[in-house]
């Protein structure tokens, strides 16, 4: 994830670099390399009728590939392009058909958009791919000496100039401001736990992070420590709750983007709940009764302590701070470090699993 920000540091920076020195389109995608920056200018290719057909293709192919790979994937749109969390990496026709009867330096001026087909119509003035349209959707373009040619699956058809290509792209900009981990009792973190309505002592924020138009929190209430909660808000004159049940969605990633497409996924926390199994607190009373043997815990921790469990991970807290974790290992054994702070909490579970369920942790 920290390299994925550093990639979108390098595009904002590169977007506000092309406007200001060139005044023309300057667009920059994820690769699976590096960030790789695309024509500025329209190229020397000719539009033709082929051509048109060629690229008509390529956004029914595309519209089938996101219908079968949207979740196991993990589609997104980043800066109205289609991408891979999955691969961290933009999606490129080669991928979505072998089948390309293009020149080399035809495909390479080709790009998968995944975009609101409306927006392309508020800009043009037009209503080609259907002005009510509201749900992500591919649209393949390809950059021509007559302008950017653009087709979806349903045959619709527009052609965009280098001015307008650059505000359809810029209007999925996630540059909303620094992400910023808001401390508790500041004032950002008072208004987006009211909003999510977590309020009180009893809830533990697992992960907190907010720009200055949307935010992300996952949370649970620690007399209920199975109970995990996961919002997202936008910052509309007040936040405001546009997802509330990431924590039982299939993929959080994809809710969440396409209903913010503009929304800067690195708010997001690195893992998706869904993903883990069942959350639970279930035979975390025979553990305490072993741990109480081995004199790692009290009958009077066991009365008070927060658990929760989940895979093969189990975390016990006692109201004295002991922070216990605890993980079978492939020889089906448990094993409990104790740990001093959270760090170190999130460090162990790292060194048992590449993915662990850090959320079952007390935070606070």
């Amino acid at each position: 994830m920290k390299d994925n920000k550093v990639l979108k540091a390098v595009v904002i920076w590169g977007i506000v670099l092309v406007i200001a020195a060139v005044c023309a389109i300057g667009y920059y995608i994820y690769r699976k390399a590096s960030v790789k920056e695309i024509a500025i200018g329209l190229s020397d290719i000719e539009l033709t009728d082929e051509l048109k057909s060629e690229v008509k293709n390529m956004a029914s192919e595309a519209q089938k590939y996101i219908d079968a790979n949207r979740q196991a994937r993990t589609l997104t749109s980043q800066y109205g392009l289609l991408y891979s969390y999955t691969d961290k990496a933009n999606v490129l026709p080669s991928e979505v058909s072998e089948d390309i009867k293009l020149p080399e330096e035809t495909k390479n001026e080709m790009d998968i958009l995944y975009i609101l087909p409306s927006d392309v119509d508020k800009i043009t003035q037009k209503t080609a791919f259907g002005a009510n349209s509201q749900m992500l959707a591919a649209i393949v373009s390809v950059n021509t000496k007559e302008g950017y040619y653009m087709a979806d699956n349903m045959g619709n058809e527009a052609v965009l100039s280098e001015e307008e290509m650059k505000n359809l792209l810029l209007s999925y900009s996630p540059a909303h401001g620094q992400i910023v981990n808001p401390p508790r009792n500041s004032e950002a973190h008072t208004a987006i736990i009211t909003a999510a309505n977590i309020q009180g002592e009893n809830f533990d924020i697992k992960h907190i992070a907010c720009d200055d138009k949307y935010a992300v929190v996952v949370a649970n209430d620690v007399n209920n420590p199975a109970d995990i909660r996961e919002y997202a808000l936008k910052n509309e004159n007040g936040w405001h709750i546009m997802g509330d049940n990431l924590a039982k969605d299939e993929n959080s990633y994809v809710t969440v983007n396409y209903a913010a497409p503009d929304m800067d996924m690195g708010l997001m926390p690195i893992y998706n709940i869904a993903n883990f199994n069942a959350i639970t607190t279930d035979k975390i009373s025979d553990v305490a009764d072993s741990l109480i043997e081995l004199g790692s815990l009290t009958e009077e921790d066991k009365q008070t302590m927060y658990a929760c469990s989940c895979g093969r991970f189990v975390y016990i807290e006692p109201q004295n701070g002991k922070k216990l974790v605890g993980y079978i290992d492939d020889n089906a054994k448990l094993n409990f470090n104790e740990s001093e702070d959270i760090n170190s909490v999130i460090a162990y579970m790292l060194s048992c699993h590449e993915d662990p369920p850090v959320f079952i942790a007390k935070f606070e």
